[in-house]
């Protein structure tokens, strides 16, 4: 049984050598192999006998390989490279092991959760983390999974017309029309960002907000994202590609604790500063009438805003503040 077990155990390294070879000119599909042996994943997934992982290995490793491949649905990929088109849906073998690839080729790493859809169980908020986090990881490297859902509202967002995505953009801007843009567009046509010379983009987490800014501002509004509560695919993305053109990003949420947990979001993931987001803007609004419900959350940008929101007890939504993010979108404020 020794014998065996010392056998096993050479396959299992013989393997994983053979498919480090392979990915070593890719250091982010390394880190990707020692974190599958390491983890024991794929055991889990197979078995403990070598043979039965092998193929399973030899074929993820192919299209790891592949990644990024700009546009491409994820059903596509899989028939492509598989000849099912199921092969890297959720909850299978080759999906597990793929969207873990995906994540480190698209720097996405420290937020895919290991959690499948199936540990969730029926909570909500762990359920859809697990689906957004996998998207998410998907999208980093150019793969839909659901490309028309969820698109993200914009308002006067600067970019080139050189892409179909840009020339919406720029038709909307000129009109002072708030935009919708899917992940498919944001794929298939990226658009080219032309900043404003301040670099400044602001963040608001409700659509009340960018119809206000329309109909008082119109085109003259500086630019403005609007995510709706926690960031879907096609807003992460956005603000990813906003971040990586050199945009300066400012955010707003609402002062409540659901609002806190998505800027400690916003503000790690993309880099975000607080837009009147902090416990003097917080101590200075207008009196609520909303009570401050739920569990406490610290801000990761203000360590006063949570003792500040706890001592008043009240929520205050971004329309009760409307006044002061109209103000700083007008033209004449930088």
């Amino acid at each position: 049984l020794r014998g065996q077990h010392i056998a096993r155990e050479a396959a299992w390294r013989e393997m994983f050598e053979q498919a480090a070879a392979r990915v070593a000119h890719r250091p982010a599909l390394g880190a990707w192999l020692a974190e599958l042996q390491a983890s024991g994943l794929l055991r889990r997934l197979c078995g403990p006998e070598a043979p039965a992982a092998t193929d399973l290995l030899n074929n993820a490793v192919t299209i790891a390989l592949a990644l990024p491949v700009p546009g491409v649905a994820l059903s596509e990929l899989a028939a492509r490279f598989t000849g099912n088109g199921h092969a890297l849906d959720a909850g299978q073998p080759m999906g597990t092991l793929l969207v873990r690839a995906a994540a480190r080729v698209g720097g996405n790493e420290p937020e895919i959760k290991s959690q499948s859809l199936a540990d969730a169980g029926t909570h909500l908020q762990p359920l859809f983390e697990a689906v957004q986090e996998r998207r998410d990881a998907w999208a980093s490297v150019g793969v839909l999974c659901d490309e028309l859902s969820a698109p993200v509202l914009v308002l006067n967002l600067p970019a080139a017309a050189d892409t179909l995505t840009g020339k919406l953009l720029q038709i909307c801007a000129a009109a002072g029309e708030p935009c919708r843009l899917s992940t498919r567009q944001l794929l298939r046509h990226r658009p080219r960002f032309e900043l404003p010379a301040a670099k400044a983009i602001f963040i608001c987490e409700n659509p009340a907000v960018v119809a206000a800014a329309a109909n008082r501002l119109g085109a003259a509004a500086h630019p403005l994202v609007c995510i709706e509560g926690q960031p879907a695919t096609a807003a992460r993305l956005l603000l990813q590609m906003l971040s990586s053109a050199g945009a300066d990003l400012h955010y707003h949420g609402d002062f409540d604790w659901p609002g806190i947990a998505i800027g400690n979001l916003i503000m790690r993931r993309h880099q975000a500063r607080p837009w009147r987001f902090c416990a003097a803007d917080y101590q200075t609004a207008a009196a609520g009438a909303l009570p401050l419900a739920g569990r406490r959350v610290e801000a990761s940008w203000d360590l006063a805003l949570a003792d500040a929101m706890s001592r008043r007890g009240i929520a205050l939504h971004e329309e009760q503040v409307m006044e002061w993010l109209l103000n700083d979108l007008a033209p004449s404020r930088a």
